[in-house]
């Protein structure tokens, strides 16, 4: 298990729930933090080839509501996440989250982070919820504190 993917610390114990038993975890894509110049990082975590998560972040101007029409398309079954830990909205789904949150960085004023994992792991759809959910909520301050925010 490596203990960065994708630029961002890893919590082994909330990745753990969505990684199939296989011989080679690999991290394709660019830095979420570094993404020379463009607005959009991206990159995939899978399991012999299997792909487990896609992690993407986008450094925007505004406060994105992910409960809005806007991006309903991107969610079966969303629901609002309540009480994050941290300034934003945020909405988790069967299969991902999304947040938005304030970042008052030199690269972003804003970010969204979405976190879409495989339907096939992370067990059944309340339990995978529950995971989704709390790997987002671990993973989101620790990209804002990768690209510096101060919001």
């Amino acid at each position: 298990m490596p203990k960065k993917a994708c630029g961002i610390p890893l919590n082994e114990r909330k990745i753990d729930p969505f990684l199939v038993d296989g011989n080679e975890l690999k991290v394709v894509g660019d830095s979420l933090i570094d993404t020379k110049g463009k607005s959009q990082g991206r990159c995939e975590i899978s399991v012999d080839d299997w792909l487990v998560a896609n992690l993407e972040v986008d450094k925007v101007d505004k406060l994105y509501d992910p409960m809005g029409d806007l991006d309903s398309f991107r969610f079966r079954n969303r629901e609002k996440i309540k009480n994050l830990p941290f300034e934003g909205l945020g909405a988790v789904g069967d299969y991902n989250a999304m947040v938005s949150t304030g970042c008052a960085a030199p690269t972003a004023d804003h970010l969204v982070v979405l976190v879409t994992i495989s339907l096939k792991t992370g067990g059944g759809v309340t339990e995978r919820r529950k995971h989704i959910q709390a790997f987002t909520l671990d993973f989101v301050p620790k990209v804002k504190k990768a690209l510096g925010c101060t919001a």
